[in-house]
């Protein structure tokens, strides 16, 4: 199904390039050659995957391995993999050398500079119509801002406001940038001062449907959610919530997963079924699958009892009850991991969500120490994944602000475990008095940790962008 609906695209999208051969004559090669805006539209029309491993591994959620883990660890030339796992900070150079490509930094950087800047450079002179023009510049100006947030958030520090205008940041580019020339590194303010700049003139022009053309495309929506998150990295919550508020008055349709998205595997299990592309929470859909992910069980067992995401995603735990493997023991060598194996599904690891927007209004009003507010948000999202047999309201229950945090972060690992969004809120949240933690790993018998101010949660930039880019400078040193 994923395959055959993009494959249309891609063959549209070769006629239109063939189509511009006939004018290689009239214009240089190389040049962007679209002309009208039905084609620029094409280009949007992508199969975007933001999904991030790394993201996972290194906040601790997850591990990505298929052979044992201790065996690893213990070989005399550590990888790339293992320095993640061990959190080594004193291994970063080492790290560093051994990346040699990045798949994040590639897709993100592609993103901005083969969709969103080709269709903002050639929006403003194409043939068309005003309100298409209008909705696909807006959708190429949020893409390019979601694209910047996540590439700031893994390679650069977290914001910081008394130390934002003079960190270091990422390469901004935007569709006047020279390609041929090596850009220098912005500031991480000014890295977010361009994500407000791009979704703010989207929020203006304002010409993106209530409902996308597909769940891979932004809707209205979608710029009001990416303003939300980078307001909510520089800490900036009245705003961050006025821009989440925004965004769930256009959508805020929430699945209850107890009942809805159901479906009968090997009819002895009932399972999660979101097919691709379908689910009614995705304000902007990357595409991704949730199979062979190996979940320790200190992580899973930290989500709300009764989780749907916990009870009724397809694991390995459920196939060994007729007859299939123990995943984590079988690979890694170690029975204390879960592991997902949901062939059907597409869990939106790295798009947009209403649950996220619950989630920046519930944190902002506990920042005003608006603790009952705060939990009745929260309720919003755990009626719709708690089994009603469990339930209990937060609302009304939880009435200091330690607890209200605590549970403020179950949730969110609940939404979010499944996303590179666990990784940008505990970043986050290391900049924040009273929300930082220390995290930690067991394999074997040694207990990793990873402390708020590590420099493991700045990944290096590839070695293949650095070879081409003399100006770039490693973040984490």
């Amino acid at each position: 199904m994923k395959k055959s609906f993009f494959n249309i695209f891609s063959f549209l999208l070769i006629l239109v390039t063939t189509s511009c051969e006939d004018f290689t004559d009239m214009q240089p090669k190389g040049m962007n050659l679209l002309s009208s805006v039905d084609q620029l539209e094409l280009l949007l029309n992508n199969q975007y995957s933001f999904g991030s491993t790394d993201m996972k591994v290194m906040c601790g959620d997850m591990i990505n391995s298929f052979s044992n883990l201790v065996e690893q660890i213990n070989r005399p030339q550590k990888s790339r993999n293992v320095i993640m796992w061990t959190w080594d900070e004193a291994s970063l150079d080492q790290m560093a050398e051994l990346t040699n490509s990045d798949g994040d930094y590639q897709n993100f950087y592609n993103a901005i500079g083969t969709i969103a800047n080709p269709v903002l450079e050639k929006i403003d002179q194409t043939e068309g119509s005003e309100s298409k023009k209008k909705q696909v510049k807006c959708e190429a100006l949020t893409l390019r801002a979601f694209s910047h947030l996540m590439l700031v958030n893994k390679f650069a520090a977290a914001y910081n406001p008394s130390t934002a205008s003079n960190t270091r940041g990422i390469i901004v580019m935007t569709e006047d940038v020279d390609i041929t020339i090596p850009q220098q590194q912005k500031t991480v303010e000014e890295v977010y001062n361009q994500i407000l700049d791009d979704v703010n003139e989207a929020i203006q022009i304002d010409g993106l449907p209530s409902v996308s053309v597909n769940r891979m495309r932004f809707n209205k929506a979608g710029p009001y959610a990416v303003k939300a998150l980078a307001l909510m990295c520089m800490q900036r919550w009245e705003e961050a919530e006025a821009a989440a508020k925004q965004a769930l008055s256009i959508s805020s349709e929430m699945a209850n997963l107890n009942t809805e998205y159901h479906d009968l595997y090997y009819g002895l299990f009932d399972i999660i079924c979101k097919k691709p592309g379908t689910f009614i929470e995705d304000y902007f859909y990357t595409n991704e699958d949730e199979v062979l992910m190996f979940y320790p069980y200190s992580i899973w067992n930290q989500i709300e009892t009764g989780h749907a995401h916990k009870d009724y995603i397809m694991t390995d735990a459920m196939m060994a009850a007729i007859g299939g493997y123990m995943m984590g023991e079988m690979y890694l060598g170690d029975p204390n991991y879960v592991c997902t194996e949901d062939f059907d599904s597409g869990w939106n690891e790295g798009g947009l969500r209403v649950p996220q927007m619950h989630l920046i209004v519930a944190e902002c009003e506990l920042h005003k120490n608006n603790i009952t507010e705060a939990m009745n948000e929260l309720d919003k999202i755990r009626v719709n994944r708690i089994n009603p047999r469990l339930y209990q309201p937060l609302k009304g229950n939880v009435s200091n602000m330690s607890d209200a945090i605590a549970k403020y972060k179950q949730t969110a690992l609940g939404e979010n475990l499944f996303s590179n969004f666990s990784f940008v809120d505990k970043k986050r949240w290391n900049e924040i008095s009273g929300w930082e933690a220390t995290y930690t790993r067991t394999i074997g018998d040694t207990t990793y940790e990873l402390k708020p101010g590590s420099k493991m949660w700045i990944f290096p930039f590839p070695l293949n962008s650095i070879s081409v880019n003399p100006n770039l400078e490693q973040n984490y040193k």
